[in-house]
């Protein structure tokens, strides 16, 4: 376990120094790759050791390499690494997974006034916790439209910032799309088979004091909803066919680079439900954080 944490941090402290170079620059530091890319939420991190108990930590994190950032603005291939732990809570969290994304604006927005953002993977997944491999997939769609300059009679369009006066700036952004899981290796036979999800998702974010020099972009509230059913299945231990998961945060952005691109937060969270695809089961729990976003 420090390997890991010695890792990570080394990682955190590596890429910003380095980012004048080219090939660095094609890294990317975040939680996961089930979001549009600049709606990534950063990459988290909660250690704790206290005398008489033993350590407790949290790791959510994705490393990714662009193949095609130089190239082509619209598209985007990223073989990454995915890790997700959590000791603090009862049901243990233990999962990694290894595989290829993509990132796809279809139309240009110079020539169309949206476009539809298709989001898709391949990956390995392991649950350490259950002993369960598997192969699984995710296609996911979100629509993008043209920017109607933070016009307040827009703020129902998705994946568009609007600012509410000097109050706090809004956007939020809705997911459809399907996953599928097919395990090929599992601690009993009733856990074996194939699993076909359905996923609906809203993410948003606030941002507080938008046109206020000292303020702006320093404190934030996130929320994500996900709803996913699994239509089709042939799992013998499978219980649940829905699954809910809902996350909110409040953040203070203490860095943050000019492009926005970069960012490092503390962040106090609370998490309640499900998330089969991150092998993530259901309880809740609240955590102060570090977040970093490379």
């Amino acid at each position: 376990m420090k390997k890991v944490i010695f890792i990570f941090l080394c990682t955190l402290f590596a890429i910003p120094v380095l980012s004048q170079d080219k090939f660095i620059d094609r890294f990317t530091l975040r939680q996961s790759f089930q979001s549009k890319n600049d709606k990534a939420e950063p990459a988290i991190f909660t250690f704790t050791k206290t005398e008489d108990k033993p350590e407790s930590w949290m790791l959510n994190a994705a490393i990714g390499y662009d193949l095609l950032k130089t190239s082509n603005a619209v598209l985007s291939v990223d073989p990454y690494f995915e890790y997700h732990k959590n000791t603090f809570i009862d049901k243990v969290q233990d999962n990694w997974q290894a595989g290829v994304s993509s990132e796809w604006q279809i139309n240009d927005l110079s020539e169309s006034n949206w476009s539809p953002i298709l989001i898709t993977a391949l990956k390995y997944n392991e649950d350490v916790i259950k002993e369960i491999t598997s192969f699984q997939g995710n296609i996911y769609f979100t629509p993008l439209f043209k920017g109607k300059a933070k016009d307040i009679r827009y703020f129902w369009i998705p994946n568009n910032l609007t600012d509410f006066w000097n109050l706090f700036q809004f956007t939020y952004s809705p997911y459809v799309g399907f996953e599928n899981e097919n395990r090929i290796r599992t601690e009993n036979d009733s856990s074996k088979g194939s699993i076909y999800r359905l996923l609906f998702r809203v993410t948003s974010s606030i941002t507080l004091f938008p046109k206020n020099e000292s303020l702006k972009d320093k404190f934030e509230f996130n929320i994500d909803w996900q709803y996913r059913n699994d239509f089709s299945e042939n799992v013998l231990d499978l219980t649940e066919r829905e699954h809910l998961y809902f996350t909110t945060g409040f953040n203070y952005t203490f860095f943050s680079s000019t492009d926005g691109k970069k960012s490092a937060k503390i962040g106090f969270d609370y998490t309640n439900g499900e998330n089969p695809a991150k092998n993530f089961e259901k309880q809740s729990f609240c955590a102060l954080n570090l977040k970093v976003k490379l």
